[in-house]
């Protein structure tokens, strides 16, 4: 059995995440909750930032999150979500 990861979000997530409804709060906790259990899971594509961190790309639903894995420390950072209107 690996050791268990935990997510990690940034401030600006964590503003988003305040201001949802309930419903979406439950959404994106389920998400985050999803991608901390299986930490090895490619997202659906990469981006990178300015600095050049290759950021994974994940859309469920109405969301796409963006984070990556801090193997040193079992973190998935979050750094991003968007609402996707579909």
């Amino acid at each position: 059995m690996s050791p268990a990861y935990k997510f990690v979000v940034d401030d600006r997530v964590l503003e988003i995440f305040a201001g949802s409804t309930r419903r979406q709060r439950e959404e994106l906790l389920r998400i985050w909750r999803e991608l901390a259990a299986s930490p090895y899971r490619k997202g659906e594509w990469y981006q990178r930032t300015a600095a050049g961190r290759e950021l994974q790309v994940q859309r469920s639903g109405r969301w796409l999150v963006r984070y990556w894995r801090d193997d040193p420390v079992l973190e998935i950072r979050i750094v991003d979500v968007e609402r996707v209107i579909p």
